[in-house]
């Protein structure tokens, strides 16, 4: 588990809590949205997302903000398998390519109260049909942000919370989330036609 205190940058308008400046970093990034900013305040749930070009898949990456009464254990894996079912791969051609693990989804729960919370996110990161779900949970009265321990993650992952880490101003430079999944990628079909070719010489033997 990691727990941020983020700090206010002395350029950020007074009184902005960290879920707003995510969401000032996300549109810098080229994140968009199509419901209104006041949908946020209105309705406590927003959705910002990005197409992204991975090797030979398309996929997307983004960002649902939910507000929460409360937060538990329950809601955390609720959130996870719902959001994890709406996103993961439906048709052939996607799942052939899920290996890739083309969507990334983020979802920023923003808790109320101002008590920190430790849940344990790690244990709610979860990879299905080619969408990673990644949790991360905001305390604006207390300006603290948690998300999943980047050093407990698998190779696939690690990337994609190292790039939170980059927009939530703990890391200087970015971060190609897809870096190492590409790679496997590829290896994996090096080794396959390995395989095929070894298949034919035995044949022609």
């Amino acid at each position: 588990m990691q727990v941020l205190k983020a700090e206010k940058p002395i350029e950020s308008p007074e009184g902005t809590d960290p879920i707003t400046r995510l969401m000032a970093r996300l549109v810098e990034e080229g994140f968009t949205t199509d419901q209104n900013p006041e949908d946020w305040e209105k309705f406590g749930e927003i959705i910002y997302s990005r197409p992204e070009k991975i090797s030979i898949a398309r996929g997307e990456t983004i960002f649902i903000f939910t507000r929460v009464p409360e937060l538990n254990e329950r809601i955390l894996r609720q959130t996870a398998d719902s959001v994890v079912n709406t996103y993961r791969a439906r048709r052939p051609i996607e799942k052939a390519l899920s290996v890739l693990q083309s969507t990334t989804v983020y979802h920023c729960l923003a808790a109320a109260g101002d008590q920190p919370h430790n849940e344990p996110l790690t244990n709610y990161v979860m990879r299905s049909g080619g969408a990673t779900f990644i949790p991360v949970v905001f305390v604006p009265d207390i300006n603290e942000v948690m998300y999943p321990d980047v050093e407990e993650k698998v190779a696939s992952v690690r990337p994609r919370i190292e790039y939170l880490q980059y927009l939530l101003g703990e890391r200087r430079e970015s971060v190609d989330m897809h870096r190492t999944t590409v790679q496997a990628f590829y290896i994996s079909l090096a080794v396959v036609g390995l395989l095929l070719i070894a298949v034919a010489f035995s044949f022609i033997r």
